[in-house]
């Protein structure tokens, strides 16, 4: 099932059973999150532990493999799921990733709705309709277009979060202001520069900063609902941070900063963008607690990244067009390009 666009509401969790019926539903949700989402559907008036239907699956990229999207089939099988059931992902950006695959295999495509629980989720993974699951330590390479038909975002979610979570949520949110405008951005350095902690942040500020998130995603999207090449904007940070993340490990939000960083430096040493435009990036991400070269990255993982094995897995991108690969460069503030960079220039400016 396809769809042009996506319901967003912002409310409570258990709000969904005046938008969806409960009993063509289906809850997909992680080992940790499935005494969380019980509590949040506590002022619903159902019995959500008895009354719905559960599936639990392992956390984070854990779940996102063929057997676990096998075991999901089979539980629908059991639940002699039809073409009206709705699948419902309570979880974070893998976990939508897999459930969005399933619900657009089961038979040709069926409702999803998505319960974004962390700041990531809700500003990145659950716009835009990509799902995937991986293979091996390949991400994302068996996957689909399936855009879900509502997006509930209960902030209250983020609440419970570490500063840690929050922190790899800020890292996609400054992605997008970078590549929005330059109002967006000075948004985002008054949230660094008040003296609170993320955990400090109060509900009515992080639905802002949520809204304004989703609406740059939503924006490319609907001008390249395919990622066919404008969508590609998004990426900004993430050819080297999805390296780094693979190499290292470190949460996500972490590693696209430092992709950011990275590949701010590469833009710098390209002439498109201003030296004083990178450092004022590097400042706020800094500020917030994140990585922005090879060196803080390391720090985190507790050991050296070798640029040898970034290159090896650059040479291996998606993206990657004969001896260049396309890269998401900004020229300034609110204004991002792609740029076909020859493999050859990558690896000499790793190397430096």
């Amino acid at each position: 099932m396809q769809r042009n666009q996506s319901i967003i509401r912002f409310g409570k969790t258990s709000e969904l059973f005046s938008l969806i019926p409960s009993e063509k539903a289906i809850f997909v949700t992680t080992e940790t999150l499935y005494r969380q989402s019980l509590e949040m559907f506590s002022d619903s008036g159902l019995n959500a532990k008895e009354e719905l239907h559960w599936i639990r699956v392992p956390d984070g990229e854990a779940c996102k493999n063929f057997s676990v999207l096998e075991n999901i089939c089979r539980y629908m099988i059991d639940f002699d799921a039809n073409p009206d059931t709705i699948l419902v992902a309570i979880g974070g950006g893998s976990l939508s990733d897999l459930v969005g695959l399933a619900a657009h295999l089961w038979m040709r495509g069926i409702e999803l709705v998505l319960v974004p629980t962390t700041l990531l989720a809700m500003i990145d993974a659950s716009i835009g309709g990509k799902n995937a699951i991986d293979i091996g330590t390949t991400k994302n390479l068996i996957g689909s277009f399936h855009l879900p038909n509502l997006i509930l975002c209960d902030v209250r979610w983020l609440e419970t979060l570490p500063s840690r979570n929050l922190l790899s949520g800020m890292a996609e949110a400054i992605k997008h202001a970078a590549i929005d405008s330059e109002e967006h951005f000075l948004f985002l350095e008054e949230i660094a520069n008040s003296g609170k902690s993320l955990t400090q942040i109060q509900a009515e500020l992080w639905e802002e900063l949520v809204r304004r998130s989703q609406q740059v995603k939503i924006r490319y999207v609907d001008a390249d609902p395919y990622d066919n090449h404008l969508r590609h904007a998004l990426n900004y940070g993430h050819t080297f941070g999805h390296a780094i993340e693979l190499i290292t490990g470190i949460p996500h939000g972490f590693a696209v900063a430092t992709g950011i960083g990275m590949a701010n430096a590469l833009a710098v040493s390209l002439g498109v963008l201003d030296p004083d435009i990178a450092a004022r990036i590097d400042l706020l991400l800094r500020n917030l607690g994140l990585p922005t070269n090879i060196k803080e990255a390391s720090a985190i993982a507790g050991y050296n990244i070798s640029p040898s094995t970034i290159c090896d897995l650059i040479r291996a991108d998606k993206k990657r067009r004969g001896e260049s690969i396309d890269f998401a460069l900004l020229s300034k503030i609110g204004n991002v390009r792609i740029e076909p960079i020859a493999i050859k220039y990558v690896v000499e400016f790793l190397n430096a």
